[in-house]
């Protein structure tokens, strides 16, 4: 019988950790999602999954694979940001384009950044899938069609601007939503390295929240904002150094050590007259830089693009 217990017992310890698995398996699923759509529409589209890998196939190849929705998920995330050793990925060649002939990044969905690129070259914006039009781009601005990659190191101590595309607010956000952010520059190794690009997506999640409450207790919001992906797709560790002059970690008193793993945001702080004031619900608004701090050197793959002084 004791036997029989510890079987089951087993049985039941291998269930709990393949749900938690599959739950993190959803989550990376659901963020690679997230930011491909953020940088081909511009914001996360409304339907299923799979409605929504087999909308991305077809607007960037015109057509669907066979592949799982995980699968989907994966190659499409690595043939927009991360590349290959012997290929740049979609958002490299974009990027390298539009400084040769524009002298900086685009920001916006792809479909706008191809059609200005379209308009410059023939005045003629087409309709065919995205991947093509962009490939035809490379080969007729480009000689030879070839774009070389570099590696480079980021150092530590790297200061970086990012900002927020939607306004968050402790009375509406919960634990664990997508905060939509972007880089707010183009960020460049030994002046001419592309390693982040200006519109770059970012995808950081709300830690905890808090209402407003009694007391006159303000709100709070905490962003899980302790790393970026560069241009390769490569995670770095930041910390974040300040949020704008409104939200200055001095003025609001924010604990020593928290900027390492996110940035507490707390509502203007005053006296509490008693248990029946309310506190107020904090709101940052949309466009808020954020400044940040690169915490460890950091090897990425960049594109020394054509910059015009």
């Amino acid at each position: 019988m004791k036997h029989k217990y510890v079987v089951v017992a087993i049985i039941l310890a291998v269930c709990f950790c393949s749900l938690l698995s599959a739950e993190a398996l959803d989550k990376d699923v659901s963020k690679k999602i997230s930011r491909i759509e953020r940088y081909i529409y511009g914001s996360e589209q409304d339907a299923s999954t799979t409605d929504r890998l087999r909308q991305i196939e077809e607007d960037l190849f015109g057509r669907t694979s066979g592949q799982t929705d995980s699968e989907k998920a994966n190659y499409l995330h690595d043939f927009i940001f991360a590349g290959s050793e012997q290929n740049p990925s979609m958002d490299m060649k974009l990027s390298y384009l539009e400084w040769k002939l524009f002298n900086e990044t685009n920001e916006g969905s792809l479909e706008n950044r191809l059609a200005k690129i379209d308009k410059y070259i023939t005045g003629i914006q087409t309709n065919e899938p995205m991947a093509f039009r962009l490939e035809q781009q490379v080969h007729v601005i480009i000689e030879n069609g070839l774009i070389s990659m570099h590696k480079v190191t980021i150092p530590a101590g790297t200061k970086l601007k990012v900002k927020l595309q939607k306004s968050i607010s402790s009375k509406t956000s919960k634990k664990g939503d997508i905060v939509p952010m972007v880089i707010a520059e183009d960020v460049f190794i030994n002046n001419s390295v592309l390693v982040m690009t200006k519109g770059g997506i970012i995808s950081p999640t709300v830690k905890n929240v808090r209402r407003g409450g009694r007391f006159g207790r303000t709100g709070l919001i905490n962003l899980d904002l302790s790393t970026i992906e560069t241009m390769d797709s490569t995670p770095i560790k930041v910390s974040i150094d300040s949020a704008g002059e409104k939200y200055d970690k001095k003025k609001i008193g924010m604990a020593a050590g928290a900027s390492a793993v996110g940035y507490v945001v707390l509502g203007p702080i005053g006296l509490a007259g008693g248990a029946f004031i309310k506190g107020k619900d904090i709101e940052v608004q949309e466009g808020t830089e954020f400044k940040v701090i690169t915490r460890e050197d950091c090897k990425v793959k960049g594109v020394s693009v054509p910059k015009k002084e």
